[in-house]
């Protein structure tokens, strides 16, 4: 296998093996980075694609990456809405054993016109799959 390869599956960073902590930090990076863009599609990357899937938001659950998939694109929909991420502290992530990290998110959402941002606390599972680490279960909370 070569190393380019491997560091497209997320496995290395100048030719160096990275942690699954390191790992699951760059992709949540990535996914910072398409929320600024409102892409629901490549913010949905980091998910595990099953329809095992399952993410709880303001106490409403989904299951399955093609609902919660539709469901990003809906919410996204209007790019001109002026919806803003933005971390407030480094995402805090925890290596639970092999193969499985957890992390806590802690983020500031606002949208044109907000008097205030809300805050946005995220808690997710991430499972190291063939396909890279991905997210299997999630829990999010807005407070306004």
């Amino acid at each position: 296998m070569g190393s380019d390869r491997a560091c497209r599956g997320g496995l290395c960073d100048s030719g160096q093996a990275q942690s699954g902590e390191d790992q699951v930090r760059r992709a949540i990076m990535d996914m910072n980075r398409a929320a600024q863009r409102l892409d629901a599609d490549a913010f949905m990357r980091s998910y595990w694609r099953s329809p095992r899937l399952t993410i709880t938001f303001d106490g409403e659950t989904m299951r399955g990456w093609d609902i919660i998939a539709r469901e990003q694109r809906k919410w996204w929909a209007d790019k001109s809405a002026g919806i803003r991420f933005n971390e407030q502290r480094p995402a805090e992530i925890v290596s639970q054993g092999d193969g499985v990290v957890t992390s806590l998110q802690w983020m500031r959402v606002s949208r044109a016109g907000d008097q205030e941002p809300a805050r946005l606390v995220i808690t997710s599972v991430w499972k190291k799959l063939p396909e890279g680490w991905r997210v299997v279960l999630a829990h999010e909370s807005l407070v306004p």
